[in-house]
């Protein structure tokens, strides 16, 4: 009896299951050595990417891009969950002397070395604002995998979620500028300069209210953790939706949804961390992996000199802001010292940027078209190098700091090791 003719066709869930489980796999071998598992699932996304094998094509990466979307809502939601006011009102000062150093100081470093190299003030402006943008994404799966805890856990928490809506403000200031310079106008709109940044980061900020009070309604007439759970990511992506429809900063929305449900009762907290646990490591294992099998290797020596010099001014830029930022502020010696070493990390606002700079200055001709060009090649070619080293470094940073394994002692155990200068 002959056998039936079989035919194979990958399909959707095929891909996925099997980036799940390399990139699982793959993360384990980097954590013998003592490197953070995120490391591993981009590495091994790069491996799959068309860098590498090309079992997974760009347009599926593009496919999924859903998955991301989700990823940041949660590792913002996450990130709410753990500012708790009490806490930030003792380290309030430090954090927002610390957050204008590093954001403005790697502003005008990149800018001034960006000019230097190239002699043209409109490309400083746009690097000087993108090196800003620190990745929260990164920073918080290392701080979850090593539990950490602490008051440098809080700052860098606060600060790299507050870093974004910064660098938008810079962004939306520098593109405007560098739009007036590279096309000879003379007059700024000055209500153009400042509405874009103030609606994205107002309305993200207003978005996370509202939906944290009504969560906040309902959770408290909930008692099973599952219940609360799944309401829970029914709102996050409730959230993601209208900040993506709405032009809102989806990261900096839910993380204020977080951060009103924590301080409304603290046993929204637990609940949202149950949520996170529960639901995060998958998503957060094919976002990582995604975002690996989207870089390019080619673009590494398309950098040159100027992506040479932007990772190292910006590592400056951030570690120098982040430590005289302390310095001014009065932070413990532990946030003071290792603060800088948790904001390498760079990814979605800056590639999103860099995809809107090229969108936008296409449209002024062959210098315009250029400066996109050079704008695409050098963030994404930097990106995947921070994307690499800044887990290592947050990790260098928490253990420094002792902090690794600290997250269920609570601030009472924090404050007892250490007070500011």
């Amino acid at each position: 009896m002959p056998f039936p003719e079989l035919s194979f066709e990958p399909n959707l869930l095929i891909y996925i299951g099997l980036t799940l489980v390399l990139a699982f796999l793959g993360s384990k071998v980097f954590q013998r050595f003592g490197i953070p598992q995120v490391v591993g699932f981009l590495v091994v996304g790069v491996l799959l990417g068309n860098s590498g094998l090309n079992l997974i094509p760009l347009e599926l990466v593009n496919e999924l891009s859903i998955i991301s979307l989700i990823a940041l809502g949660l590792i913002g939601f996450d990130m709410g969950s753990h500012l708790q006011f009490d806490e930030l009102r003792k380290l309030g000062r430090s954090i927002t002397v610390i957050l204008l150093f590093e954001a403005f100081g790697t502003f005008a470093l990149v800018s001034a070395g960006v000019y230097l190299i190239t002699h043209s003030t409109y490309t400083s402006l746009i690097f000087g604002a993108l090196a800003s943008a620190t990745a929260p994404a990164a920073t918080v799966d290392v701080l979850a995998e090593y539990d950490a805890g602490g008051p440098l856990t809080t700052s860098l928490i606060a600060v790299v979620g507050l870093d974004d809506a910064l660098a938008l403000l810079l962004y939306s200031l520098s593109a405007t500028l560098a739009t007036s310079l590279l096309t000879g106008q003379e007059a700024l709109n000055l209500v153009q300069l400042v509405s874009l940044p103030v609606f994205e980061i107002g309305g993200s900020i207003l978005l996370g209210i509202v939906l944290g009070l009504i969560l906040d309604f309902i959770l408290v007439r909930l008692e099973s953790h599952h219940d609360a759970m799944a309401i829970s990511i029914g709102f996050v992506l409730l959230c993601v939706a209208l900040s993506e429809a709405l032009g809102f900063s989806l990261i900096l929305s839910n993380m204020v949804l977080g951060t009103v449900l924590t301080n409304r009762d603290l046993a929204h907290a637990r609940r949202i961390r149950y949520t996170v646990e529960q639901a995060g490591p998958v998503i957060y294992v094919l976002f990582f992996a995604l975002v690996g099998a989207r870089f390019q290797i080619s673009y590494l020596p398309a950098m040159g000199l100027i992506g040479i010099a932007y990772i190292a001014l910006r590592s400056f830029g951030k570690f120098g802001g982040a430590w005289l930022g302390g310095h001014i502020g009065g932070a413990v010696p532990a946030v003071r010292d290792n603060l800088g070493f948790g904001l390498l990390s760079q990814a979605g606002v800056a590639m999103g940027l860099a995809i809107a700079s090229s969108e936008r200055f296409a449209r002024f001709g062959e210098a315009g078209i250029a400066l996109g060009v050079l704008i695409i090649n050098v963030i994404c070619a930097t990106t995947f190098v921070v994307q690499v080293i800044g887990p290592i470094f947050v990790k260098f940073a928490i253990q420094r700091a002792g902090e690794i394994g600290k997250a269920k002692l609570g601030p009472e155990v924090w404050a007892s090791e250490g007070t500011p200068e």
